[in-house]
């Protein structure tokens, strides 16, 4: 751990100190600590000031805080399983969104981060596909910055002239996005009644939200505050927060948009179960030509197939089994039986040839009946040879 110091936040703004027209005689944040107008800026209209007032906090600058960091190490621990890995870069990645503002050198770390996630997706690409669907999370947040950003990872490399160093930014952007609302996200993943007014004002302004924090945290990329800034932009013309139409979004954050919804319909809330990723592809890709590039869709649909690695099917002598791998046969995946239909699940996985008309794949089921925990299945993806 290391130990960094910010300064505390002291008390509400009040009316006397925000005046029409005349300078700011102190910086003004936000409660999360983001600065939401410096000291010396003039104050130029009636709901501007409105804002400040109910937002706005000051801060004594004679007072510090510790904060304890964890560790962000530069160099990639390699893990026993696929599983593993992922469940250790969900800590870092809420590391990073939780500290952004107090970690040294948030930019650079972002980039050590990319550059794990993309090294996993180049070495274990099935491995990476089944965490997306098998590694449970504590925080959804952090576990959808991650799952946006391998998918995207793994979508990107299919795409020949994508530059390396746009291909960076894109990610570090889907890693980001959602900064602004890590905690809401995370309290709206077991929330099952509607959005109060003040979570609804904080979703529409999250882009811009999460660009300002990147923006004290050292970003200078333009391209990332883009992509962060139009992530919820839509072709249908009736995207967020700049109701951007099609020929105004740039092709990157199309991608991501698309990713980002795909991901959502995948992970399971806490009072519901995810969709069955062949009903969620199915689901994008009808999409298509109108909402979703559909260049972008068959790719999304070539990369995790019918079937993809981590989801459950049913087999023709009624076991349950789960996908280990994509094959060139689209209908026929490399499956490991856990279980009878009827019965309690195996000792040991047993690999099937779905080939042969008895290991047949007859369709895809819902993980709730497989009957078994992913820490029983994390050795299916071993990130090194036994």
């Amino acid at each position: 751990m290391t130990t960094r110091f910010k300064k505390l936040l002291h008390d509400k703004v009040v009316p006397e100190q925000i005046r029409m027209g005349k300078e700011l005689p102190l910086d003004v944040y936000a409660r999360n600590g983001l600065l939401l107008l410096s000291k010396g800026h003039f104050v130029l209209s009636d709901r501007q000031r409105e804002k400040l007032l109910e937002m706005g906090y000051s801060v004594d600058g004679n007072r510090m805080d510790a904060v304890s960091l964890p560790e962000q190490p530069d160099t990639m621990t390699v893990r026993e399983s696929v599983l593993h890995e992922m469940a250790f870069l969900q800590q870092r990645t809420r590391t990073l969104l939780s500290y952004a503002m107090q970690l040294e050198d948030f930019p650079r770390k972002v980039g050590i981060l990319v550059r794990d996630i993309i090294r996993l997706t180049e070495q274990h690409p099935d491995g990476v596909i089944a965490s997306l669907l098998l590694v449970p999370f504590n925080e959804y947040g952090p576990a959808h910055a991650l799952h946006t950003t391998a998918l995207l990872a793994l979508l990107s490399r299919r795409i020949p002239d994508l530059s390396a160093a746009r291909r960076t930014t894109m990610l570090s952007a889907a890693l980001t996005m959602n900064m602004s609302i890590c905690e809401l996200q995370n309290a709206l993943y077991h929330q099952q009644e509607a959005l109060s007014q003040q979570q609804e004002d904080e979703i529409a302004s999250h882009p811009l939200m999460s660009s300002a924090i990147l923006r004290e945290a050292g970003v200078r990329d333009e391209l990332w505050h883009w992509l962060v800034q139009t992530h919820h932009e839509s072709w249908l013309g009736n995207g967020y927060p700049y109701g951007l139409a099609r020929g105004e979004i740039e092709s990157l954050a199309h991608m991501l948009h698309m990713a980002d919804i795909t991901c959502a319909k995948l992970t399971p809330r806490s009072y519901r179960a995810g969709m069955v990723p062949a009903a969620a592809l199915g689901h994008i890709f009808q999409r298509k030509d109108h909402e979703f590039d559909p260049a972008y869709t068959t790719l999304l649909i070539k990369e995790l197939g019918i079937y993809p690695p981590g989801s459950f099917v049913k087999l023709a002598n009624d076991e349950i089994g789960v996908v280990l791998a994509r094959s060139e046969k689209a209908s026929e995946p490399q499956v490991a039986a856990i279980r009878r239909g009827d019965g309690p699940a195996y000792i040991d996985a047993l690999i099937r040839d779905t080939s042969l008309p008895a290991h047949k794949v007859l369709a895809p089921c819902p993980a709730t009946l497989a009957g078994v925990r992913p820490s029983h299945l994390a050795r299916l993806w071993r990130t090194q040879a036994n």
